[in-house]
């Protein structure tokens, strides 16, 4: 009950501000995400595309960068998420529902308050040292999310992070000795990878306490990523940001926001990405993001353009504003002309069918049903993609579970108490004409036995002009009552629709104001047939109904077709759908569904069936929610596969053994002083799938995966199959003094010995060692399970100060240590190798490298490679290398590799077009060994 009551609060809340947003103009400061273009990171991080949410993973990849750690992608990509589309929800930089993704930001969700407006702890206002805000984080490869709390007595800050990661998270605060105001952040990842989070946006915040003081109060917004390092200090990449200030057109010293727009990725060595946008300055007061993304640019290191995405949007409208839209993405190659392009088509979700051929609730009165009647948004429908095929969604509202066997549903004595439109409908019960020149007193007739919800209209046809000389009022107008009650509006409009309830037999209308004529429509409610489906729909949140594939945007011939339903798998009279929340946010509810059956037409008409566990499968103790982080989002539980005959062929069954981190602080969830959790971690899996075969044959494998609490990754691997076990168990830098300098670090991924076991019998022992001086690894040894003997595989001799290795050696004799070495020369700028020099050291090579080295850095055009192709042939034709094997490289930096010339000599070249596609692969002297065709519509 205390999640519903939350629950409704939330709706009036959002609706309310949107309203508000129609009327004033949009203050971003006052919401509870105040940075539209990083706010869908809330929905990422709780509720992410899955089939327990309903929202298919919708992503379009922009451009990757790589950096000197091979761990560590600079990603740009652009996300969908349907419910990101809603009315509340403001249209980002890049169009209504969508969201661009890049490599770091810390995303404040504002619960309530801004932290910074919650006084020092002296204050006396126990309900004041808790710190409702939470910042929801993005990294390379994690998301995540944190929240601070405050320790009243020593007025000092605690920051939790509430994701099962190791993840070392710091900040700095402001100069102020009692307020919590963050200046920065810095995360640090399990390979010792620092992530600096030093800009940031900015946003004034008013309330009723604020109001009062014209400047409101500015507050850091979100934090977005200034460099990446790693961990022996080298910049892997920076970023900047385009920040633009809007002030307060009253007091133009005062900040409205403060914006901060990615506008540059560079990969050190690597390339750029340039971030392009326009300001318009009609949609600073709207739902949408006032700056627009006009394009991306991708540049090699020398400034060259590799490659280029443009995006074309359009405007909807709805209710009284208007959104953006993203309708094409056009890729640009590097010749300026249009490579492909991308399109996107939407459209509003169509309502619910009706349950009935009567009037609903709902179109008379919103507030019948317990909820304001937000607008149709729309929502993507077709993705035509640019080889002609086109993906189609189908979205529709969600249901949720509702109890309507229950007695305020099925007794008609009550059968106002809970009202739905798939439940009650309308009936007309007359009308009245009134004159108040004639009468201002009528009555009208209730039917029936039981008290009834009645809905009145009042029609107005003329408004008597006033008397200039005897009437008070400054303008005409018109009111009523029912028996001398006003009634309750239905809507915001206090003068629409208003209801009552009223018991059967006459009663009385009553016209005030200053008088007119007009009609009264007097409707009132009815309730269906019992029984009902135990189901109603959620007009907020929608879900994906199919996904349809055609080969082009002309044919009407499906390709395919993927069908979700949500039923309850016992009883499809029921919805598996339930409200979810996250362990934080009052504003972050979603629905999660137990089970869904997902039917595939290119499975011959099979399907598979998904059972999931929520939050509600971990009851709470007292107020106490154990690992409610971890299954608010949905769990796996179980996996059926059937086919056409619906015979069950695979099913796979997940268990979960959770437990609270050690050490780890209890915080509290929803409110202050009420319900509380602690953060926790997933110590094992256990997987049992089974398969059926169709000569009723079935085999049983069980897949047992447990965690280290030391990082969180596996520990030790299980199968066991037909009475064999095969096992594997890994050993982390975890409390071994010649690993301390990894440990301090962070660095604590990555494990250092790997062990095989076959029927508990050892079979395979490999570590990797590292020197009490080095970041990087400098064996890989086994260790013979017979004799405990040594045998070193590869041993890496020398790394440069970007981490590339320069000399390995493998074949090693294990009595003289001796072995065989290769030497890699890096070049342009040290990204790729451009030499491999078999059977050398680095001691052999000295200073010879230099010159290729040199010119593999400047080779920016066809003129300079031809150049660097001639100092390689040089190199390897010096005398002193006529004993080892060379092979040399050349590239054209982001695009690919352009030659190959191995010891031999016989070079092999690689050609590509204006989009940077291979185009072909010749030898030496022109002929084709590969061609390549692409066909693409634009």
């Amino acid at each position: 009950m205390k999640k519903i009551a939350l629950l409704s609060g939330i709706l009036f809340y959002i609706f309310f501000q949107h309203i508000k947003a129609q009327s004033q103009g949009v203050n971003f400061g006052d919401l509870s995400s105040p940075v539209p273009s990083v706010s869908a990171l809330v929905n990422y991080t709780n509720s992410p595309p899955s089939n327990a949410t309903g929202i298919p993973d919708i992503s379009f990849p922009l451009f990757a960068l790589s950096t000197y750690n091979p761990n560590i992608k600079l990603n740009a990509v652009i996300s969908y998420d349907p419910n990101s589309a809603s009315q509340g929800s403001p249209a980002t930089q890049v169009g209504s529902g969508w969201s661009l993704m890049t490599p770091g930001v810390i995303s404040r969700h504002i619960n309530l308050l801004p932290d910074e407006l919650l006084p020092d702890s002296n204050h006396g206002n126990s309900s004041e040292v808790y710190f409702d805000d939470v910042y929801y984080y993005n990294i390379p490869g994690v998301f995540g999310k944190f929240r601070f709390k405050r320790n009243v007595q020593n007025n000092t800050f605690e920051l939790i992070n509430l994701s099962a990661n190791k993840l070392k998270i710091e900040y700095t605060r402001a100069d102020n000795a009692t307020k919590l105001t963050v200046k920065d952040f810095t995360i640090t990842d399990s390979n010792g990878v620092r992530y600096l989070f030093k800009d940031y946006s900015q946003s004034n915040y008013n309330n009723n306490e604020t109001l009062l003081k014209a400047e409101g109060m500015v507050y850091r917004s979100a934090f977005f990523i200034s460099q990446i390092i790693d961990a022996n200090g080298l910049e892997l990449a920076s970023f900047s940001y385009q920040k633009n200030t809007k002030y307060r057109a009253s007091f133009p010293n005062v900040i409205d926001y403060q914006t901060c727009k990615i506008k540059t990725i560079t990969a050190k060595g690597f390339g750029i990405l340039d971030f392009e946008y326009t300001y318009d300055s009609f949609l600073a007061n709207s739902m949408n993001d006032p700056y627009q993304l006009q394009n991306v640019v991708l540049k090699d290191y020398y400034n060259h353009i590799i490659s280029k995405y443009e995006f074309e949007y359009n405007f909807f409208n709805y209710v009284n504003d208007t959104k953006r839209e993203l309708t094409k993405l056009k890729k640009i190659n590097k010749s300026n002309s249009l490579q492909e392009t991308i399109e996107f088509v939407y459209k509003k979700i169509a309502p619910p069918p009706p349950a009935h051929p009567h009037p609903k609730p709902s179109d008379f009165c919103p507030r019948a049903v317990g909820a304001f009647r937000w607008s149709e948004n729309n929502i993507l429908h077709k993705v035509i993609n640019p080889y002609g095929g086109v993906v189609e969604y189908n979205f529709e509202f969600a249901q949720l579970y509702e109890d309507k066997t229950a007695p305020n549903y099925v007794n008609p004595i009550k059968n106002e108490s809970a009202v739905s439109d798939e439940t009650h409908y309308l009936i007309g019960l007359g009308s009245v004409d009134f004159d108040t020149n004639q009468s201002r007193e009528y009555t009208f007739v209730v039917p029936g036995n039981y008290n009834r919800r009645v809905f009145i209209s009042l029609g107005i046809g003329e408004l008597y002009p006033l008397d200039p000389f005897g009437s008070i009022f400054d303008e005409a107008y018109l009111d009523f009552t029912i028996d001398g009650i006003a009634g309750e509006a239905c809507g915001m409009d206090y003068y629409g629709t208003r209801q009552f309830f009223l018991q059967p037999g006459i009663h009385t209308l009553r016209i005030n104001g200053t008088g007119g004529l007009g009609s009264v429509g007097i409707s009132g409610l009815e309730y269906l047939p019992f029984p009902y489906p135990n189901k109603s729909y959620s007009l907020n949140i929608v879900r994906i109904s199919d996904i349809k594939y055609y080969n082009d945007k002309t044919s009407t011939t499906l390709a395919k077709t993927i069908k979700y339903n949500y039923d309850n798998f016992s009883d499809t009279n029921s919805s598996s759908g339930y409200w979810s929340f996250s362990d934080q946010d009052l504003n972050s509810s979603y629905i999660l569904y137990r089970n869904v059956k997902v039917s595939n037409s290119d499975d011959s008409n099979g399907y598979t069936k998904y059972y999931y566990k929520t939050s509600d499968d971990f009851p709470p103790i007292g107020d106490y929610h154990p690992y409610y982080a971890l299954t608010c989002g949905g769990l796996l539980d179980k996996k059926e596969v059937y086919n056409d005959q619906n015979k069950l062929l695979v099913s796979e069954k997940t268990e979960y053994t959770f437990e609270e981190i050690s050490g780890a602080q209890e915080y509290s969830m929803w409110s202050a002083g009420g319900a509380f959790s602690k953060p926790a971690w997933l110590k094992k899996n256990l997987n049992t799938v089974s398969s059926n075969f169709k000569n009723s044959q079935s085999i049983t494998e069980l897949f047992e995966t447990e965690f280290n609490a030391f990082n969180f990754q596996i520990a030790s691997t299980k199968k066991i199959r037909s009475g064999e076990v095969a096992e594997q168990t890994f050993t982390y830098p975890f409390g071994q003094s010649e690993y301390n300098h990894l440990e301090l670090n962070n660095i604590i991924k990555n494990p250092i010995e790997i062990k095989s076991f076959k029927n508990g019998k050892l079979i395979s022992n490999t570590q990797i060692k590292y020197s009490n001086a080095s970041f990087y690894p400098i064996s890989a040894v086994s260790i013979n399970p017979h004799d405990n003997s040594v045998k070193v595989n590869v041993r890496y001799d020398a790394y440069d100060e970007y981490g590339n290795i320069q000399q390995y050696t493998n074949n090693i004799d294990e009595a003289s240590g001796q072995g065989f070495s290769t030497v890699l020369i890096w070049g342009y700028n040290k990204t790729t190798p451009i030499a491999k020099i078999e059977g050398a050291k680095l001691t052999d090579i000295g200073d010879l490298a230099n010159e290729i080295i040199t010119k593999s850095n400047q080779d920016a055009d066809p003129a300079t490679e031809e150049s660097l192709l001639a100092a390689l042939d040089s190199f390897k034709n010096l005398s002193n290398f006529k004993n080892f094997q060379i092979t040399t490289y050349t590239y054209d930096p982001l695009i690919g590799i352009t030659t190959v010339t191995p010891p031999n000599g016989i070079r092999v070249m690689y050609k590509y077009d204006n989009n940077n596609q291979l185009k072909q692969i010749v030898d030496v002297n022109g002929n084709i060994l590969e061609d390549y065709k692409y066909n693409i519509k634009l």
